[in-house]
């Protein structure tokens, strides 16, 4: 009775060891393959000279965020942008700001800058542009977007599989050994 109930106990321990071992890596993996966190604006705009003012977005996070220009299609090799950029707050007071005078050589992403958001609280970008974009202006979309959250939970990778190893690799060990003395135990006692 009393090797019953140690190996019961044995048996118990190696599946904990196992279960703690891998929970932290399948929380990581779950969060990495699950959608994206929302873009707090993405707006579609046409790069002329002039000001531009988005719609406003609220933030739900403080985490730094990025200011970016996409394109659809990679504008035209050599296309220039000149523009100055600023988060205004619904209050009116400017929260970040910054200016960006680039020639773009086939890329279709420009990031104007980052800024820390009050999560809550309404904004909108306003873009002063000197000089017109030819060719890649039609088709822009000015992006506020997410902290790199899935970037940030695969640098965790490495930790939870070294997690991993050292905590359900002994569990699983122990749970084999178990299995095979019980195999050996079942296989005598039939004889």
């Amino acid at each position: 009775m009393e090797n019953r109930l140690v190996y019961r106990i044995l048996v118990l321990v190696g599946c904990l060891l196992v279960v703690a071992g891998i929970t932290p890596g399948a929380y990581v993996l779950v969060r990495l393959g699950g959608s994206p966190p929302p873009t707090p604006l993405s707006f579609p705009i046409t790069l002329k000279q002039g000001t531009i003012t988005s719609s406003e977005f609220t933030p739900t996070s403080s985490a730094t965020t990025p200011i970016e220009l996409d394109w659809n299609d990679s504008p035209p090799r050599q296309t220039g942008v000149d523009l100055d950029w600023k988060i205004v707050a619904d209050n009116g007071s400017v929260l970040q700001q910054g200016s960006l005078a680039t020639i773009l050589r086939g890329a279709n992403n420009v990031t104007l800058g980052q800024y820390q958001p009050t999560p809550g609280q309404g904004q909108k970008v306003v873009l002063n542009v000197h000089n017109d974009t030819e060719g890649a202006g039609a088709n822009a979309i000015l992006k506020v977007g997410s902290p790199e959250q899935p970037v940030a939970l695969s640098y965790d990778l490495p930790r939870v599989v070294a997690w991993a190893l050292w905590v359900a690799g002994p569990g699983a060990l122990l749970l084999l050994v178990l299995l095979i003395m019980k195999f050996n135990y079942e296989r005598k006692s039939a004889r």
